[in-house]
């Protein structure tokens, strides 16, 4: 199972609006760059780097809305063998060998996955933008937990075989 977090149209959405505010954030901080080179009477070292700053920042918004840095995808994937997640763009990819899970806890907002070792890795509902995705997806990893003979929320896993 794979899941994109984010429609084409909220991807292009997404973008537009990067643009727009570093378009925003080029011509402000150009126009403060301007002031500040122009005035000669008091001269501001400090608004001089926090223009160019803002022009900066501008220029990476507009870089990315133009594909000239890539964002990650954000997604969700699943497959007997591992669950693998990046629910930003520029946030952490985790991928979850079911072989080391231990337990699973399913929560309204969030899912721990506790690995071994006493590692523990959350993924938070919440950064999902869409609800109905979030909830697909809790229900899916609560039942491919207990598949995996995982514990989920502190109900035992049954072993191989043994009919309920």
């Amino acid at each position: 199972m794979f899941i994109s977090l984010y429609s084409e149209k909220k991807l292009k959405q997404l973008k537009t609006n990067i643009l727009i505010a570093g378009a925003f954030l080029v011509l402000g901080g150009a126009y403060a760059l301007f002031r500040e080179l122009q005035l000669p009477d008091p001269f501001y070292r400090e608004w001089l780097y926090a223009a160019v700053l803002l022009v900066i920042t501008g220029l990476v918004c507009i870089a990315i809305a133009k594909d000239y840095i890539l964002l990650h995808e954000a997604y969700f994937s699943m497959n007997p063998n591992r669950l693998s997640f990046r629910l930003t763009f520029f946030s952490r990819e985790y991928v979850l060998p079911w072989s080391q899970l231990t337990a699973v806890r399913v929560t309204e907002n969030s899912i721990v996955f506790e690995l071994q070792h006493h590692k523990t890795v959350t993924l938070r509902l919440s950064n999902i933008p869409d609800e109905q995705v979030a909830r697909h997806i809790r229900a899916s990893i609560g039942l491919a937990a207990m598949q995996q003979n995982i514990q989920v929320n502190n109900v035992p896993a049954q072993g191989k075989g043994v009919i309920a």
